[in-house]
């Protein structure tokens, strides 16, 4: 049977289960003792559930729930670009300039459905139906362009 822990050892890893901040592993190893000890330690002072994962799955639906904004905020500002290169476009600009804008505002438009498409999960084929759409209006509008 291994020796009593020292009280000092005792109320040091009681301070830091109470605190919160760290795991059951890592107080252990900080204090060279086993998990188990450190659990019974907690029991034996009543403290119950120390080491519960509500607050950690908590912080991460609120992380997923931010992420999503953050996505959301990230798509409507690919639209804002979309939108002012397809103004671009517009203004019948000739040779590969055109072309180029044409080619970057796909790219913003692609973006913008990736990003969509990964909060919805679906609604790609309207997209690209749209796309088409929009690429048949400007080719309409403005012919085939010329390569340089």
């Amino acid at each position: 049977m291994p020796p009593p822990i020292p009280d000092t050892t005792r109320t040091a890893i009681l301070k830091d289960i109470r605190a919160g901040e760290k795991s059951r592993g890592q107080i252990a190893r900080d204090h060279e003792v086993s998990t188990t000890t450190v659990s019974k330690i907690a029991t034996d002072a009543g403290i119950d559930s120390p080491f519960s994962r509500e607050k950690t799955q908590k912080a991460t639906e609120a992380r997923v729930i931010d992420n999503k904004a953050r996505r959301t905020q990230l798509a409507s500002g690919s639209l804002e670009a979309a939108e002012e290169a397809l103004a671009e476009i517009r203004k019948t600009i000739p040779g590969s300039a055109l072309r180029d804008l044409a080619i970057t505002y796909g790219v913003l438009i692609d973006k913008h459905i990736a990003i969509e498409k990964h909060d919805s999960g679906s609604g790609a084929e309207q997209a690209v139906s749209l796309l088409g759409a929009m690429f048949a209006d400007m080719q309409g509008r403005h012919g085939d362009t010329p390569t340089e």
